[in-house]
């Protein structure tokens, strides 16, 4: 897949229609129409991958790293094969990575919508009064 194609792709996962991506890329419709068709599958799955969220992949991971955790306490000698062990390591770093960024994408979300709203913290307010 040429760069045009890839960008092409992103584009599409973007929902963006394809004369705005014709535009954008400076191709004909009619080619982006034919990427799209000869490509389907790939143009498809960016768009599904794009929609997804953290917290859906965050579920995901987890549920196969209980999976994973099942099968070791009904096999534990199966964590004496390093790609086990390995493998479940990478996995429960992946979901503690990805809660992180939960974290940090709803502290945004409040931030932003403080902003919008127009709300103002201060700090360390002294009662003038006790003159």
């Amino acid at each position: 897949m040429n760069l045009e194609i890839v960008k092409a792709k992103q584009l599409y996962a973007e929902r963006k229609s394809p004369e705005e991506i014709a535009k954008e890329i400076g191709k004909s419709k009619a080619t982006i129409y034919r990427w799209i068709k000869e490509n389907q599958k790939a143009f498809d799955e960016a768009r599904s991958l794009e929609e997804m969220s953290t917290e859906t992949v965050s579920d995901v991971l987890d549920n196969a790293h209980k999976k994973m955790l099942v099968s070791i306490i009904e096999d534990p000698d199966s964590l004496k094969d390093p790609k086990v062990a390995d493998a479940l390591i990478k996995v429960a770093n992946v979901v503690e990575k990805l809660g992180l960024q939960k974290e940090r994408e709803d502290e945004k979300k409040i931030r932003l919508s403080e902003q919008q709203r127009g709300v103002i913290f201060v700090d360390d307010i002294k009662d003038i009064k006790e003159d």
